[in-house]
C-alpha cells in the first residue's frame, strides 16, 4: 500500500516535472517532493504490516482474552494489542467494539 502511494507520487513528480514552465505545476511538483520525502521519513526502520479488518479484530480479541486468562501479556505482544486498539479507535466501528468486549471461544 505505501509502495504503491509512493510509485504514484513519483509518477506525479515526473508528470508535474514536464510541465514545470506553470507556476501551479511547479508548486505541485514540490508538495510530491516533500510528501515523498515525509513518507520515507515516517517509515524508516519501520515495518509495515496489512491485515484485513475482521483479521486484526480477531487478533485484537484472541490478546484481550489470553489477557484474561494469564492475567498478563508479554511486553511484545502488550504493545501489539495496544497498537491495535490505538487503530480501532481511529478507524471507529464495529472492529472497536469486538476489542472492547472480546466473546469467548
Amino acid at each position: 500500500m505505501l509502495a504503491d502511494y509512493r510509485t504514484w507520487l513519483e509518477s506525479e513528480l515526473k508528470l508535474l516535472g514536464n510541465a514545470s514552465h506553470h507556476a501551479y505545476s511547479f508548486g505541485q511538483a514540490n508538495m510530491a517532493k516533500r510528501a515523498i520525502e515525509r513518507l520515507d521519513q515516517e517509515s524508516d526502520g519501520r515495518v509495515v504490516l496489512e491485515l484485513p479488518r475482521d483479521e486484526a479484530a480477531a487478533i485484537a480479541t484472541s490478546l484481550e482474552l489470553l489477557v484474561e486468562q494469564t492475567s498478563a501479556l508479554p511486553p511484545a505482544l502488550a504493545g501489539l494489542r495496544d497498537r491495535l486498539r490505538a487503530a480501532f479507535s481511529q478507524a471507529g466501528g464495529a472492529e472497536r467494539d469486538a476489542v472492547a468486549r472480546p466473546e469467548p471461544a
